[in-house]
């Protein structure tokens, strides 16, 4: 009991050095964000801000963003596959094998619908990435003859591929809410996790609050886009093996509960109906966070 109170202890002693521990890189990265983010709060509308066309009723914000950035269609057949995916292997766990199986099977169903999310949105982002230089360039080519940088965004959306036509449609969709550009534009750097989104609406920002040349601007982003898309790719090949491994030993863990829950879920009820083993339980637990957490920030810093 005692090793057990010290092994709980060194984690989160653990895991406040980690969060104290933070690089300078990332310290000046959050600083600039925040400094943009208050740079665009300036000129945005407090009451437009409040009709946001991408809320849903009775669905978590997080989880309405979280599907929108994976191209999925907020509907009831969406929502009568996902009761389908969760609940049937759950109810025929339930009926055969009992409760524990049932939870088993429940953890199953999530990690793979989240895992399913989170390719999509992974797959997206990387399309929209290498197709978000060239629809600059159409807003540029517009812009030069002459119109608005509002009407020129709308016209070579037009001619945009998906899924960056579908995404940047929510921008229109938000200016006839009664957005401006630049606040729909930052509203989609929050649904997709792009910082892109956020250097396109502070140009935005700046042509509709300033003037200026802001084709200049955009085109300069444009090619400073083209520059960092070629590195990055160059930097995913490299860290591949890193990144794959890193996903692999945080699902696991997770995955192998759920699958000895479902198969025989008197395993783990021997060690659950013990003192000593419940507090392992709770132990492995947070361990298995504490090491997810440690993962994810190593991965995200390559």
């Amino acid at each position: 009991m005692t090793f057990g109170l010290i092994a709980a202890a060194l984690v989160f002693i653990s895991l406040a050095l980690l969060l104290l521990g933070r690089g300078a890189e990332e310290q000046n990265r959050k600083l600039a964000e925040s400094r943009l983010d208050v740079a665009l709060s300036k000129s945005r509308d407090p009451l437009a801000l409040e009709k946001d066309p991408l809320r849903k009723k009775y669905i978590p914000q997080w989880i309405t963003d979280s599907l929108i950035s994976a191209g999925l269609t907020i509907d009831r057949t969406l929502g009568i596959r996902v009761a389908m995916v969760t609940l049937i292997p759950s109810l025929a766990a339930f009926v055969f094998r009992g409760a524990a199986s049932a939870a088993g099977a429940l953890i199953l169903a999530i990690l793979g619908i989240a895992a399913y999310v989170l390719y999509r949105q992974r797959k997206r982002r990387l399309q929209m990435l290498g197709q978000l230089p060239n629809f600059l360039d159409g807003v540029v080519r517009v812009s030069a003859v002459g119109y608005s940088l509002t009407v020129s965004f709308n016209t070579a959306l037009e001619n945009a591929e998906q899924p960056l036509k579908e995404a940047l449609g929510l921008a229109v969709q938000m200016q006839y809410a009664g957005l401006e550009l630049d606040q729909a534009m930052h509203r989609l750097a929050r649904v997709y996790g792009l910082s892109e989104f956020k250097l396109i609406a502070s140009v935005v920002a700046l042509a509709l609050n300033y003037g200026g040349k802001s084709d200049i601007l955009l085109g300069r982003l444009a090619q400073y886009l083209r520059d960092r898309e070629q590195h990055h790719q160059e930097m995913l090949a490299m860290s591949s093996e890193a990144r794959m491994s890193a996903v692999f030993m945080c699902c696991l863990t997770p995955a192998l509960a759920g699958i000895i829950l479902t198969l025989n879920p008197a395993y783990l009820g021997t060690m659950w109906n013990d003192d000593t083993g419940r507090m392992l339980l709770f132990v492995a637990g947070i361990l298995q966070i504490a090491g997810a957490a440690i993962i994810y920030r190593m991965v995200k810093s390559i």
